[in-house]
């Protein structure tokens, strides 16, 4: 019988940080589309391309609204600063456990993931000794293509998106960043770009960066040394650690 997994305190309280993280970057976004709203109610435009810069401030608090929507609007205007100085305060923590992590410092040296995507990979996967092999991995976080039987024949499909969506957010995040520099992935992306569009390229590629995700942790090798075994199909077997599993 399958046996449900519970992840250990210390991913546990890893993904309540980056969930509060999170909340309060929702609550910032929620504040802005407020403001906009407000805005459009008195067919206001503001004069600068960033409102939410030093000018565009000033302008908001220039507003002769009167009433209950100029209260509003001051009242609004107090929390951008308040949920700045607290995401400042939660980054410095997530870097202080980033730092303090080797896997997150293994997974930083994936070309455009920093501290924060880092520990979302990872709380996403708790203990890697559960998964197998890459896989296992890949089908955990909703990655590999459906497939269909039928008269003898199967058919692969779009990705399953069963698993962790959590997960899968995660490396299609990072997967986005490392595609921008030149190597195996990025060429690989750039190959499916042309030929299946973005989005699919953008997913086939987190797929082959879960695989590094999983060669990297269990292996304690950083992305460099394991890029290189995942683009051309069937070159991975030829890695000794790779073929170890």
């Amino acid at each position: 019988m399958a046996r449900a997994y519970v992840p250990d305190p210390e991913t546990r309280a890893l993904r309540e940080l980056l969930r509060y993280r999170a909340f309060l970057v929702d609550i910032r976004r929620a504040v802005k589309e407020r403001i906009y709203a407000l805005l459009d109610r008195f067919c206001l435009r503001p004069p600068v391309a960033t409102l939410f810069s030093r000018r565009g401030l000033e302008w908001l608090h220039s507003l002769p609204l009167s009433g209950p929507y100029g209260e509003e609007l001051l009242g609004l205007l107090r929390l951008p600063g308040a949920l700045a100085a607290e995401l400042e305060a939660v980054a410095r923590r997530v870097q202080e456990r980033a730092r303090g992590d080797p896997r997150a410092l293994l997974l930083a040296t994936i070309p455009g993931v920093g501290y924060h995507t880092a520990l979302l990979v990872l709380a996403g996967i708790g203990d890697i000794s559960r998964f197998p092999s890459a896989r296992h991995l890949g089908s955990y976080a909703g990655l590999v293509p459906s497939a269909c039987a039928s008269g003898g024949k199967v058919r692969h499909g779009a990705i399953t998106r069963h698993g962790s969506r959590f997960l899968r957010w995660a490396l299609v995040e990072a997967a986005r960043q490392a595609v921008r520099t030149s190597g195996p992935l990025g060429d690989f992306y750039r190959r499916l770009l042309a030929g299946k569009g973005a989005q699919q390229a953008r997913v086939a590629a987190a797929r082959k960066l879960c695989a590094a995700v999983y060669w990297m942790l269990v292996t304690d090798r950083t992305f460099k040394e394991v890029e290189p075994y995942l683009a051309p199909r069937g070159q991975a077997s030829s890695a000794p650690f790779m073929a170890s599993r």
